[in-house]
């Protein structure tokens, strides 16, 4: 499991207890079985580009919003490399992805 992805199980993980959701109520709201949820937020599977919008809407947050982790906030340049050289292919290509379409929303 690459870093990112444990980044991204928690921030999901912190995200949804305090929108005060369980698990169940997360996968119903998004159309996957809570296992799914339980999966992602234990960094097992990774979500679907095309969840990301669903997830953030049930969570009552902008997209962005779940690509924000704490150490982030306040780093530099060098801990952002760090995390993106962490990252495979796949991972660095769905970032990409993420960032143009957040940042078309400008």
């Amino acid at each position: 499991m690459t870093d990112f992805r444990k980044k991204f199980a928690k921030r999901l993980k912190e995200l949804r207890t305090s929108a005060g959701l369980t698990q169940e109520e997360l996968a119903s709201a998004v159309g996957v079985e809570t296992k799914t949820v339980s999966y992602w937020e234990n960094g097992h599977n990774s979500v679907t580009f095309n969840k990301l919008p669903v997830i953030a809407k049930a969570l009552g947050i902008p997209v962005y919003k779940l690509f924000v982790f704490g150490e982030i906030l306040g780093g530099d340049s060098n801990e952002i490399m760090d995390l993106l050289n962490s990252m495979n292919k796949r991972e660095l290509r769905c970032i990409s992805t993420i960032i143009k379409s957040i940042l078309a929303l400008k």
